[in-house]
This record gives structure tokens, sequence and C-alpha cells, in this order.
């Protein structure tokens, strides 16, 4: 894979990761943050100004806390390993802004929509863009075909459901533009709630599965470029906290892991 292809794939699956792992829905009983849950500080994210206000009502969700000002801290292994931390920049009725910052010099930023606690990332056709950017690179994608909710409002272990996304924009090498597509289907399957161990703590968190299929596809010099990627991924979430631990198979392997966050 040469360098400018495995640019686009890295930006390009960096914001679809991103989405995918948060692929879950609340229970129908919250329950109370285990004392071994208790935030840590989190270094700041570059970005827009963060709102002071918490969570409006209608992005409200048990396992997904979107409040502004939030953050998780996690570690990444895999293929390429990495760090990084996630933010919420700000949150209104409809929706929320949430930004990604590697430390290997990425930076993600997209928003979502907030219907009655049902999270959904990028907006049908016509809304929100979700854009990567590291050194010399920067990529730029639009929603162009959405079906399904990325976060559901209420969810028990053994519900299931789908989300289709098409992204279309073009990605800037060194002053080059390449027109990109981008097109997934994740099928998820709530399992169980299960004990987790990761360097933030211990947790009862919620496993969900997915399968997941994508294929990518940039044109350079007339010609498209298709890369398909198929990989399985595992993710729990725990009550209140979030994301803690996702572990992905297949064509990204790859470990993720909570190592601090804090809540305001």
């Amino acid at each position: 894979m040469d360098h400018k292809k495995y640019s686009l794939w890295f930006a390009a699956t960096s914001l679809v990761l991103s989405i995918l792992a948060c692929n879950l829905g609340s229970p129908a009983a919250p329950q109370d943050t285990p004392a071994t849950q208790a935030a840590t500080e989190s270094p700041a994210s570059d970005g827009p100004p963060i709102s002071n206000a918490a969570a409006q009502e209608g992005c409200m969700n048990p396992y997904m806390p979107v409040i502004a000002g939030a953050s998780w801290n996690y570690n990444l292994q895999g293929s390429v390993p990495d760090t990084y931390t996630h933010t919420i920049l700000s949150v209104d009725n409809d929706g929320f802004v949430e930004q990604d910052v590697f430390a290997s010099g990425v930076t993600r930023q997209a928003e979502w929509k907030c219907e009655s606690g049902n999270l959904t990332a990028l907006n049908p056709p016509g809304g929100t863009s979700g854009t990567v950017t590291t050194e010399g690179v920067e990529a730029n994608f639009q929603t162009t075909a959405l079906e399904g909710v990325t976060v559901p409002a209420v969810i028990n272990p053994g519900d299931t459901w789908t989300q289709s996304i098409t992204l279309e924009g073009t990605e800037t090498i060194n002053g080059l533009e390449i027109p990109a597509k981008n097109q997934f289907t994740s099928n998820c399957t709530a399992i169980v709630i299960e004990s987790v161990t990761v360097p933030a703590g211990i947790f009862d968190a919620l496993r969900v599965d997915c399968i997941i299929d994508m294929n990518i596809t940039i044109t350079m010099g007339g010609s498209d470029i298709q890369t398909p990627i198929n990989f399985t991924s595992s993710s729990w979430y725990a009550l209140k906290v979030g994301l803690v631990k996702n572990v992905g198979t297949g064509s990204l392997d790859s470990t993720t892991e909570l190592v601090s966050f804090t809540l305001p």
C-alpha cells in the first residue's frame, strides 16, 4: 500500500472507527456508577472553545455521557499503536460536537444528532461533515446516505441493530486533492454485562459485538481504487462512563483501553 493510499485509509478508518466505537444503547434501568470508576484528570484537546453547558435533555444517554467538556484518554494497540483523547466540545438539545486528538498528529472532529436519547453520528444528507487532519494530509467527508441509529436510546442484551453510512469527499495530500468514498455497514448485537479491567479501573460493562463491512474507494489518475475492509468488533461500555474497551479483529486488529477520564 503506497503512502497516499495509506494516508487516506488511515484518515477514513479513524473517522469510521470513532463512529463505531459508540454503537450501543442504554439499558432499561440505569444503575449507579461503582466507586472504582472515579474520574482522573485528562489533558485538554486543541479545538473550538468548549461550552460550559451540561448535556441537554435530547442527548442524555446512560452509556454515552454527552457532557460538554467531558474527555476520555485511550491507549490504542495494534498495527499502528497510538494514544488519543476523546472530547465533547459542545452540546445542545439537537446534537453535539466531538473531537479525537491522536498523539501521532491526527485530529478528527465530527457532529452528532440527538433525539430523545437516540444518538446518530453524522447527520443525514445535507447535514454535517467529518474532518480528519494530520501532517501534510487533510480528509473532509460529507454524509451522503445514512440509515439506522448509532446509539439507540434503549437496548437490552440480545437486541440487534444495523447502521449503514456512505461518506464522500476529498483528501488533500501535500496540496493534491483526491476524491474518496467510504461505505460501511455495521450489524451489532448487545451480548451481556461483564466485568472488565482496564488501566482506568474495574467496570461492569455492556458488551456489544459488531460485524463491519467497509469499502473505501479513491480516484487517482481517472481510475477508481477500491479497498474492502471486513472486521469484527467487541466493545464494552460502562454506565455513566462510556467506552472502556474495544477489541477489533480481522482487517483491523486492535485493542483500545480507557486510561483515564474526566466528567464535569
